[in-house]
């Protein structure tokens, strides 16, 4: 053989060597690689990122696409929200790693694929043997769903020879093959692992050949379907009460289990889990079955020619169409002709007065007004104090929108007296009502009002909104106009700015 032969065949055998090289750290730390192959995860202090395993789901983890932004930016949810803030607490990047299944999510967490798994576990006996899990913040309760109008069961006992839906190996299923024992004459319908909960409801509200009888979903996952399905209705209560909270796997350490413990007595006692809790379940409980049933009529026999408008003020002001389509609904029903007898008009109610200030010539035009509506909610939003954040900020403008901007600050000042937070909406909710009692108001600057009628304002169009979202398509913007937002939104708060130093200057 010749050197020039040897050298040929140790340059082929560098090569291969150096691809298997190569393709080996690629899938090192992916899901495909084998246990033995991963590069165990280091501690979020070392790394800077924490990984937390979830599950995709309205009270988990979801995608509610927005204009504008990638589809990691848009992912929302309880959990999600949750975690995003913890890992801000300690200073790191947080990751979501979305399991197929919750026997995938165990796996991983088993596995070391992610630091914690947030994911709405139950700390039950079986898993507490396997995983440490951190303090519980929040209590589920699964309930049987079935079609209001059918016969209401009242137990168990009135299901025997029908057929239950559950997604398949998950705590719902568990609860449900415990009471087999009892009732063993009821038909489990075990859905693929990866069935979310809306599909679950579909099974039941279907009234197709072969469509089941029943689903088993926890509370807060129904009362979140329940507004696009507003023909179901829970039964009873199955099973006891439940707490959830977050499992640690092998990789999290001891600080890391520390830092949990004291992040959830924080936001506990400064209201932020409150607020959390009641910025995705205050308001769903709002809404009366027949009036999701007729905004989803609505969508399709009345919002296809007023979309076009929608669209319009969303570029003129930023604001998503579809939040501005949910106060029009809750103030007219979409009918551009509603005039109420305080002499407010149009599709989005404006006042005369408003009207002239926003440009609107004729209310009852359903595009002027859409568009003045829309302008308005931005007057008031850019009106609420700088350092308030959303959610909380919209819906106080949305507050405003409904009573004035001058009762909104009666509510916030009555807020602060009452050693609530003045910028969080959950406790000035809790303020307006108080407007119309004489002790209260003849101490404040604007007087009466009444405050329940601005709170059930907000609540409802938090309700249309989320249904709006869950049904329409984000609106398409191109990066014009996303340039244009920004550089709105820097003028806008450099104004704020010159505006408070001329202040500071003149009390100089």
């Amino acid at each position: 053989m010749s050197s020039k032969t040897v050298i040929i065949g140790l340059s082929v055998t560098a090569i291969v060597v150096a691809l298997i090289g190569a393709v080996t750290v690629s899938i090192r730390n992916t899901n495909y690689a084998p246990k033995w192959l991963r590069t165990p995860l280091k501690a979020p202090r070392e790394t800077g990122e924490i990984i937390f395993l979830t599950l995709r789901g309205p009270t988990t983890t979801q995608e509610i696409p927005v204009a504008g932004k990638r589809a990691d930016e848009s992912q929302t949810g309880f959990e999600h929200d949750l975690a995003t803030l913890f890992a801000q607490e300690i200073g790191a990047r947080p990751k979501f790693v979305v399991a197929p299944s919750y026997n995938a999510l165990a796996l991983s967490l088993t596995e070391g694929r992610g630091h914690i798994a947030a994911a709405g576990m139950m700390p039950t006996p079986e898993l507490r043997q396997q995983f440490a899990f951190g303090p519980s913040y929040q209590s589920v309760q699964y309930q049987l769903i079935y079609r209001a109008s059918d016969t209401k069961p009242k137990t168990m006992r009135d299901v025997i020879g029908k057929r239950v839906a559950v997604v398949a190996d998950t705590p719902a299923h568990d609860v449900l093959r415990d009471l087999t024992g009892d009732y063993p004459s009821f038909s489990i319908e075990a859905l693929p692992q990866n069935t979310d909960p809306d599909e679950l409801l579909r099974q039941v509200d279907s009234t197709s050949t072969g469509a089941v009888d029943f689903a088993i979903l926890d509370t807060s996952a129904f009362a979140i379907g329940k507004r696009l399905h507003p023909d179901l209705a829970p039964a009873f209560n199955v099973g006891r009460e439940r707490k959830v909270a977050w499992a640690f796997s092998s990789v999290a350490d001891y600080d890391l289990q520390q830092s949990t413990l004291a992040f959830f007595d924080k936001i506990r006692n400064n209201g932020t889990l409150a607020r959390l809790l009641d910025r995705y379940y205050g308001h769903i409980n709002r809404i009366q079955s027949v009036d999701a049933e007729a905004v989803i009529e609505k969508i399709e026999s009345v919002l296809p020619k007023l979309r076009p408008h929608f669209h319009e003020a969303q570029r003129l002001t930023g604001i998503d169409w579809r939040l501005l389509a949910a106060v029009g609904y809750q103030e007219s029903h979409w009918d551009p002709f509603a005039t109420s007898p305080t002499g407010v008009r149009g599709l989005m109610m404006l006042t005369d007065d408003t009207a002239d200030r926003m440009g609107v010539k004729n209310r009852l035009d359903a595009r002027e007004s859409i568009v003045g509506g829309a302008k308005y909610l931005l007057k008031l939003r850019e009106t609420v104090p700088e350092r308030i954040t959303e959610p909380d900020r919209t819906w106080l403008a949305l507050a405003a929108y409904n009573q004035g901007y001058g009762h909104l600050e009666d509510a916030r000042i009555l807020a602060a007296r009452l050693k609530m937070n003045a910028d969080s909406w959950l406790d000035v909710r809790k303020a307006y009502p108080k407007l119309h009692e004489p002790a209260i108001y003849e101490s404040l600057k604007h007087g009466y009002a009444r405050g329940e009628e601005a709170v059930q304002f907000v609540e409802n169009i938090r309700n249309y909104a989320d249904i709006l979202t869950k049904l329409e398509t984000p609106l398409d913007v191109d990066e014009s106009f996303m340039a244009l937002q920004e550089e709105n939104e820097l003028a806008t708060s450099s104004k704020r700015r010159l505006n408070a130093q001329t202040k500071n200057q003149t009390k100089n």
